[in-house]
C-alpha cells in the first residue's frame, strides 16, 4: 500500500491488486449523469444560472460571510444537495459556516494532523471502489477496533467530516452522494459513553440538515444487543429522511449486499476484492496532502471575526 502517481502526475493510494483510490475533480460530462442530474437535482442550464445568481445576491446580502461567490463549481457544490433551491441552499450554507467557525469542535480547522491517530487507527475509511451507483462509501468502525482511549468521539467525527469535505470536492459525488457502512462489532459502554446526547443532537442536526452532503445511506453490521442502547441515544434526533435510510443487517452480509453490490465491497464486509493485511491508514493522510493547497485555501471560507470594540 502506496501513494503513487499517474501518467498525468495525479495522485491515487495503491492498495495492490489493481485496487486503487484517488479523487476524481472533474466535473462530470457524460451523457448518463447529466441526465440524472436534470432528473434528481433539477441541473438545468437555465435552472443552474437562476439559482447560482440568486445564491451570489443572498450571500452578498450577508456581510460577515466570506465565501467565493464568483467561483461556479463552489456555488454548484452547495446547491447539488438542495436541489437548486437558492434560499433553502443559503440556509444550510450559513449553518455549515457557523459551525466551522466553532472553535475546537468538529469542523473548524480539519487538517491530516488533526486526525492523525483516525487516520492511522483506520477508524474512518473511505473505500478504493464506489458503489453500483455511483456513490462514495465510507466504513467506520465503532467496536471493537475503535480504541476510543486514543481516538476519542470528537477526532472520529471530525475525521469524518473532513473525509466527506474531501470526497465532497468530487462533481460525481455530488451527484451520486455518499453511503457509509459502521461496524458495530463488540461495542461497549466506554464506546457509548463518547457520546453524550446534547453532542449526539449537535453531530446530527449538523449532518442532516447543514453539511452540503447528499447522505443516501447509512448501513448498520454486527449490530448486537448493546447497539440497541447506543441507538436510544440517537434516536430522538433522527428526521424522517435518515431513519428511512438507516439499515440494520446484524451479522448477515448478503443483506448488506441488496444494497450495496459484493464487488463493491472489501473481503471484510463479504466482498470480492481484498485491502492489504498491512492496511496503512497514514498513507490516505498523504493522499490528502497532496490537495493541502485546495483545503487550506477552503479553510479561508466562512464567517470572518467579529471586531470588539475596545
Amino acid at each position: 500500500m502506496a501513494l503513487r502517481y499517474d501518467e498525468l502526475k495525479a495522485p491515487f493510494v495503491d492498495f495492490g491488486n489493481g485496487v486503487r483510490l484517488a479523487l476524481d475533480l472533474e466535473e462530470f460530462t457524460d451523457a448518463a449523469s447529466k441526465e440524472k442530474a436534470a432528473k434528481e437535482l433539477r441541473e438545468t442550464n437555465d435552472v443552474t444560472d437562476a439559482s447560482i445568481r440568486k445564491l451570489r445576491e443572498l450571500v452578498q446580502q450577508e456581510k460577515q460571510l466570506r465565501v467565493p461567490v464568483e467561483d461556479e463549481s463552489f456555488m454548484r457544490r452547495f446547491l447539488r444537495p438542495k436541489k437548486y433551491y437558492p434560499d433553502s441552499t443559503f440556509d444550510m450554507m450559513k449553518a455549515f459556516y457557523r459551525m466551522k467557525a466553532k472553535e475546537n469542535f468538529i469542523s473548524d480547522h480539519l487538517t491530516t494532523n488533526s486526525i492523525k491517530n483516525a487516520l492511522e487507527d483506520r477508524v474512518v475509511q473511505i473505500l478504493p471502489k464506489r458503489d453500483q451507483h455511483g456513490r462514495r462509501i465510507l466504513y467506520m468502525e465503532m467496536g471493537a477496533k475503535w480504541n476510543c482511549t486514543k481516538v476519542p468521539s470528537l477526532e472520529v467525527i471530525r475525521c469524518t467530516n473532513m473525509l466527506m469535505e474531501t470526497v465532497g470536492q468530487e462533481p460525481t459525488t455530488q451527484l451520486h452522494g455518499i453511503v457509509f457502512v459502521i461496524n458495530f462489532d463488540k461495542l461497549s459502554l466506554s464506546h457509548i459513553g463518547q457520546f453524550p446526547p446534547k453532542f449526539v443532537k449537535t453531530v446530527v442536526d449538523h449532518g442532516q440538515k447543514n453539511s452540503p452532503h447528499r447522505i443516501k445511506g447509512i448501513h448498520i453490521v454486527n449490530n448486537a444487543r448493546m447497539f440497541n442502547i447506543f441507538f436510544k441515544i440517537f434516536k430522538p434526533f433522527l428526521g424522517k429522511k435518515w431513519s428511512q435510510r438507516i439499515f440494520l443487517h446484524g451479522v448477515e452480509f448478503k443483506s448488506l449486499h441488496e444494497h450495496i453490490d459484493a464487488d463493491r465491497l472489501p473481503s471484510f464486509l463479504g466482498g470480492t476484492y481484498e485491502l492489504p493485511v498491512e492496511y496503512d491508514g497514514a498513507v490516505i493522510g498523504q493522499l490528502l496532502d497532496c490537495y493541502k493547497e485546495k483545503f487550506e485555501k477552503e479553510e479561508r471560507h466562512g464567517y470572518i471575526p467579529e471586531v470588539k470594540e475596545s
